[in-house]
């Protein structure tokens, strides 16, 4: 037997890894526990909603008071240089500082005018995910400082204000030892509470740098870039894109300062969930200034990012950035015309770890407003014809197998309402969504019940199609799941995505000899939109009724198999979609288990977690599995005698 054994961490408490291995001392018994699905929200690491920072101020209303630095709906952390440097934040929301997360209610689309943030549909989650984003505006020459500097630049062309001599932008160059304690202050206050850090940097993380005429109605402004944020744009503020400190000189600033941030990923790996890549055009979003439509910049941006994030984690990037990064580093020339011919990534390579973001998620176009699209362009002016169809990046998604991040459009279409949102989100994978964005009364409004969810429905053939409704694409129907039956389509939605685990049969040793072998056999199915995907350690313990003695036995269960089913179907019946569990203990391995009576958990957790009960993974039964506690599952019990 190959085993591993770790220090004690409190009473009895042993880690032993070993292989699964057959015989018992009893025959197996089937424990007496609901193995029915409840239909609550169920807070779990790596996936669901997330709560992001969203200063929602109608034009009318602001003022130095309520936004000193101009409207704005997003509120990033603006990374200071020293203490002396202004921290901005939203007066309307409180921000998500990483251990304050909240139950939340999802947004409804209505400007709650002067009032703070709330919802509005009624609908509510308990996020698990702390959007952890900066802003380093003040370490580019390229990025404003405020929309009313953006606006006066937009006007004069001026990069100081003329009448006060002060600056309208950051100043290039390395982040301060005082920037970096601000980024692991924040990160450790992620540790520190129950959720995992969605990370993201960027230059503009509050889109300064461009105009969203919308938000100024009295204003006579067209959409779009007032000027690129980031340090490696060359202008006359900026005049170099390298790193000028010595040793650093082959790097630019943006892969200068990634390498500066590498110690802040490799400390905080157990609590990152993954990372956007960001760091290109307004909001860090990759897309409108001349550096986020640059397919060398691709290359560059994310083997950076390979190279500092370990590589448990995973990074997010656009479909056109992928495509620049893939192209230039296996010499291929694949495009939006054949990106569904792409090969599924082997398992452990590098283009395994890429995951996607949308940020107009089911917006309401054949493009998502250009989210789905984004880069087509520019892969076109490097290898030629490229012409995006949205379900061959639909397809192409779907192979990746990764996370799936979005903030919700979700417009009156047939990819923003239901059924053919869950048919698509099927598809996609949806992982995690920014709760604080989008119009959710649209699912909200949907009942779910068999006879609206199985109402086939058609979809357009082409973006033609789409604007003149006469449809002729597949036709597709959703498969209904009785558990949800009369509920909304947010709570299917909301629980849908990402992984969402139900144990469907536990069967353990009913009595064992103190060394004999504890046997459990169990099935469990993954009824979510998508997978898990950062590994997670799965450990058997052994709980004593009468006493605090416990055992903790690290199997060689990988989560990471519990796929979801193909053809999303999350009902109970569908038996070929469960996932077989062996495990078989050696309790000699574990030195004097005292005779008694024990509960049996499983416990599911990342395997550098530091906590005892912290970011475990809870199955979504009806009953009271859950010992909040252990952070850990009760499937049953024995007697050991």
């Amino acid at each position: 037997m190959k085993k591993f054994t770790s220090h004690i961490l409190h009473g009895k408490i042993l880690f032993i890894a070993l292989l699964f291995i057959a015989g018992c001392d009893s025959p197996l018994k089937l424990q007496n526990l609901d193995y029915t699905e409840d239909p609550i929200d169920i807070p779990n690491p790596d996936r669901g909603a997330y709560r992001g920072r969203w200063q929602n101020i109608p034009p009318e209303l602001v003022n130095e008071i309520n936004s000193p630095y101009g409207i704005t709906p997003e509120v990033d952390h603006r990374v200071p240089v020293d203490e002396t440097t202004p921290l901005y934040h939203g007066r309307q929301v409180p921000t998500v500082e990483g251990d304050d997360i909240v139950e939340t209610e999802f947004y409804n689309g209505v400007n709650q005018k002067d009032k703070p943030y709330i919802g509005g549909t009624g609908v509510s989650a308990f996020p698990s995910i702390s959007f952890m984003s900066f802003d380093l505006c003040n370490f580019s020459s390229n990025a404003f400082l405020s929309a009313s500097d953006a606006f006066a630049y937009n006007e004069d062309g001026l990069f100081t204000d003329p009448h006060t001599g002060k600056a309208r932008t950051g100043v290039t160059g390395p982040l301060t030892p005082y920037a970096i304690e601000y980024i692991r202050g924040l990160l450790l206050r992620v540790r520190d509470g129950e959720g995992v850090a969605f990370v993201k940097f960027s230059y503009d993380g509050n889109g300064f740098n461009y105009i969203e005429p919308h938000k100024y109605p009295h204003l006579d402004l067209k959409e779009g870039l007032i000027h690129g944020p980031e340090p490696t744009y060359i202008t006359e503020n900026n005049p170099s894109a390298m790193c000028n400190l010595e040793g650093h000189e082959d790097k630019t600033w943006i892969e200068y300062h990634i390498w500066q941030l590498t110690p802040i990923f490799q400390e905080f790996e157990d609590i990152i969930m993954c990372v956007k890549t960001g760091m290109l055009g307004p909001w860090g979003e990759q897309h409108s200034s001349p550096e986020a439509q640059n397919a060398d910049a691709y290359k560059k941006l994310l083997d950076a990012y390979l190279e500092a994030v370990p590589s448990s984690r995973p990074l997010i990037t656009h479909a056109g950035g992928y495509l620049a990064w893939y192209n230039a580093t296996y010499c291929t020339n694949y495009t939006f015309t054949n990106i569904d011919e792409m090969p599924a990534p082997p398992a452990g390579s590098p283009e395994s770890r890429f995951g996607f973001f949308n940020d107009s998620y089911a917006a309401g176009n054949w493009s998502d407003n250009g989210s789905l699209s984004e880069g087509s362009s520019m892969i076109a002016e490097v290898y030629g014809n490229s012409v995006y169809d949205r379900y061959k990046v639909v397809k192409w998604f779907h192979k990746q197998n990764q996370i799936l991040q979005g903030e919700g459009g979700i417009g009156d279409n047939i990819f923003g309402n239901m059924p053919g949102a869950i048919i698509e989100a099927q598809q996609l994978r949806t992982t995690a969504l920014n709760m604080r964005h989008g119009n959710y009364s649209r699912w909200n409004n949907f009942i779910y019940n068999e006879e609206n969810v199985t109402k086939p429905i058609q979809f357009p053939a082409s973006e033609e199609e789409l604007e003149s409704g006469n449809y002729t694409g597949e036709i597709k129907t959703a498969i209904f799941d009785p558990v949800y039956d009369g509920k909304t389509g947010l709570e299917y939605f909301r629980d849908r995505l990402g992984y969402r685990l139900i144990l469907r049969e536990s069967k353990i040793s009913e009595t064992c000899k103190p060394t004999g072998r504890l046997n459990f056999t169990g099935k469990i199915q993954n009824v979510g939109f998508g997978n898990i995907i950062n590994r997670k350690n799965v450990s058997l313990i052994l709980k004593s009724k009468n006493s605090t003695d416990l055992f903790s036995v690290l199997t060689d269960l990988d989560a990471r198999e519990w796929l979801t089913d193909e053809n999303g179907n999350s009902r109970a019946d569908n038996t070929k979609a469960w996932h077989t569990m062996n495990v078989s203990v050696n309790l000699s391995e574990l030195g004097t288990v005292p005779a008694g009576e024990y509960d049996i958990y499983l416990k599911i957790n990342d395997p550098l977690e530091q906590s005892i009960n912290k970011r475990s993974i809870r199955f979504a039964n009806k009953g009271n599995m859950w010992n909040a506690e252990l952070g850990a599952n009760y499937i049953g019990s024995t007697t050991i005698k």
